[in-house]
């Protein structure tokens, strides 16, 4: 059985298509992994194949000024300037992408295609190979799944917008390979028929977090949270191992790939807040969004690039950016969460953490202070109610998560 996944963006987006890698590989499937090049090592470490999208795609995400952009950073002409470049570049980037999917879809053949909803021009080879594609969604679409908090008959609108726009998108993208495409009808309401309708959808989400709806078509499933064994080959560093052995009850704090506009200054607002309440923590700096400052006491420490399910399962809570990735690895491992939402999704995720009891209400990065970021830490580190439901969530995952299953539903 030959298996392609299709996915880009940052290690939120590519987690959950390695965890299926690993799950098929171990079944003797033949995976081929199509990610940006920055996850090569990752993927053929895994003894899997790679072919690798351009690393500008990556570096367009991850550069400057896109953080620029999220972060709110310089004027409002400065911030237009850059989104008019980076389109230009986008369209390019998307341009070589698409290329690259058609080309793998038509030279390998597969019998199976899993994508992100960022890799979708597979809807249209689903549609000439049906039953052979499935959309893989690491989490919840703000535009199209929540709907937004607008009304019932404006989130339809909203979403009977979005969807229309990405069908007409894909119906001229098609056009390119028409003539591989010449026994199939591909027409704006066959696409969307297909995405809605027709295409098998897995959200690698907790159903304990969030349940489907009942509204939502049987071809959409809510199948659990996976993770892929980061540990192997990975040793923790002996200073952190000290550390994490002379002090109890640690806080771990980490913005994931986030970026804001004074990194330093909310660094140095969260270590004040750390040492005025003696709550040991690790301050997680690896994307930029926090950074390390000198002169810090010796119950915090900082450290970059470590696997979260080895230190959650050492930690008591996380502080966090609320992406989807992170809230549920913080739960299986039964960490209360406070979420400093960004952009998206997060505030989703925060508002759900907070709904459920397994954290305190958060606080916008852009509302971000010290005196309130200290009342919500205080809540979430002394309210014991947040640690039991955490307990909960983290039993339920366990049997959520069932591989045996997951593979029968890709194969069936």
């Amino acid at each position: 059985m030959k298996v392609i996944l299709f996915s880009t963006g940052t290690r939120g987006d590519i987690e959950p298509f390695l965890a299926i890698a690993q799950l098929l590989k171990e079944r003797d499937c033949d995976v081929i992994c199509i990610f940006p090049e920055q996850y090569r090592e990752i993927v053929e470490s895994m003894e899997l194949s790679f072919k690798g999208f351009s690393k500008d795609i990556l570096n367009l995400i991850n550069g400057r000024e896109m953080k620029m952009i999220f972060g709110n950073q310089g004027s409002l002409l400065k911030r237009i300037r850059i989104l008019i470049k980076m389109a230009r570049v986008s369209l390019k980037l998307s341009k070589d992408s698409l290329d690259l999917q058609h080309r793998i879809q038509m030279e390998e053949k597969p019998d199976r295609i899993l994508y992100h909803p960022k890799c979708n021009y597979s809807v249209v080879w689903g549609m000439g190979n049906p039953g052979k594609t499935i959309l893989i969604n690491p989490t919840l679409d703000p535009l199209t799944d929540m709907g937004g908090n607008h009304g019932i008959f404006l989130n339809k609108i909203n979403r009977w917008f979005v969807n229309t726009m990405k069908a007409v998108m894909l119906k001229q993208v098609s056009k390119r390979y028409k003539n591989d495409f010449s026994g199939i009808k591909i027409t704006v309401p066959l696409i969307k028929r297909a995405m809605l309708e027709k295409e098998k959808t897995f959200y690698t989400i907790s159903p304990s977090l969030f349940p489907k709806p009942t509204n939502w078509s049987p071809n959409v499933n809510i199948v659990g949270y996976y993770e892929r064994d980061t540990t192997i080959d990975w040793q923790p560093d002996e200073k952190l191992m000290q550390f994490i052995d002379k002090n109890e009850k640690i806080i771990f704090i980490t913005f994931g790939s986030m970026s804001n506009p004074n990194p330093r200054e909310k660094t140095r607002s969260i270590v004040e807040v750390l040492k005025r309440n003696n709550i040991p923590a690790i301050i997680n700096i690896s994307w930029g969004g926090l950074e390390k400052i000198d002169e810090v006491p010796n119950s915090i420490f900082f450290t970059s690039d470590l696997p979260y399910s080895w230190i959650f399962s050492k930690v008591y809570a996380v502080v966090h950016h609320g992406g989807s990735g992170t809230t549920h690895t913080a739960l299986k491992y039964a960490c209360p969460s406070l979420i400093i939402p960004h952009i998206l999704d997060q505030f989703f995720w925060e508002k759900t953490i907070s709904k459920l009891q397994l954290g305190p209400k958060g606080i916008s990065i852009r509302k971000f202070n010290e005196k309130e970021f200290e009342i919500r830490l205080l809540d979430m580190y002394y309210n014991k109610n947040y640690k039991k439901n955490a307990l909960m969530i983290c039993e339920k995952m366990q049997s959520e998560s069932d591989k045996n299953k997951l593979y029968e539903m890709i194969m069936n």
